[in-house]
Parts: C-alpha cells; sequence; structure tokens
C-alpha cells in the first residue's frame, strides 16, 4: 500500500533529555509515533515523526514551544522481504523522482515495513501511481 502521509519535522536543541521529552509529551496526548528519524547536527538535531493523530500532535508541540514544520511524505507499507528497498528506489529513479531522504523500519522478514520517502511535493502522486501498479520484478 502507498499513500501520502503528514510527516511532522521537530527542530530541537541537542542536549539529554529533549528525545523523551517529546515522546513524553506525544504520548501525554495520546498521540502514537509510527516512524521516527533523528539526527543531530551541533547544537541542533532534527526529528522527523509520522504519528497517528497529526492534529493533536501539532497542537502538543504548539503548546510547549517545539518549533516544527509540516510536509507530506509518500509512506510504502510492504511486505518485509530481501530486495524490497532495492527495488523501490529503482523504480522511482526509472521515473525520474529523486529521493530526497527516507527512514524505514523492518521486522521480521514477510511482515509489514514501514518506508517513508521524502521527495518534491510533484512527484508525490506520481510516485504512489507508479508504486501501486505491479512489475514482474520488484513490487
Amino acid at each position: 500500500m502507498y499513500s501520502r502521509k503528514t510527516q511532522l519535522t521537530l527542530f530541537l536543541e541537542n542536549k539529554p533529555g529533549q528525545f523523551a521529552e517529546v515522546c513524553d509529551l506525544l504520548f501525554s496526548r495520546g498521540v502514537d509515533i509510527l516512524a521516527m528519524s533523528a539526527i543531530t547536527e551541533t547544537e541542533y538535531g532534527v526529528a522527523r515523526l509520522l504519528v497517528d493523530d497529526v492534529p493533536a500532535a501539532m497542537v502538543a508541540l504548539e503548546e510547549n514551544a517545539v518549533r516544527f514544520l509540516q510536509a507530506d511524505v509518500l509512506l510504502a507499507a510492504v511486505a518485509n522481504r530481501p530486495g524490497m528497498a532495492a527495488g523501490l528506489g529503482h523504480r522511482l529513479a526509472q521515473a525520474g523522482v529523486n529521493i530526497e531522504y527516507t527512514y524505514f523500519t523492518a521486522g521480521e522478514q514477510g511482515h509489514t515495513s514501514s518506508m517513508v520517502f521524502g521527495m518534491a511535493e510533484q512527484d508525490l502522486e506520481r510516485a504512489i501511481e507508479l508504486l501501486g501498479h505491479p512489475t514482474s520484478g520488484y513490487n
């Protein structure tokens, strides 16, 4: 399944406890984090999140003065099997879609993984349409 999802990108001070504070804040509002990627660069870090309740997360972040942006991303909920990431990457590349960043979950082989792809807004619908059609190779 391929779909458009809203991602929240948080800008956090790089200090002990920030990760826990954000997770606690969202938990206290009943918001579940579905996928997350976090990196730090010197004084600040960037956390990209997919959550189950975007409006509630946004209210919680705003009320607690956590700086964030929202953007649409491609979510691929696919069976975890060898070559899946490569296959999706090749199909998007062949269509001329530039993947700006990605992060994903992987459980046991055969179970569903969530792969998040950041790309230009104009490529999102085309990518969803393209990936929704099976091929003889990767799907």
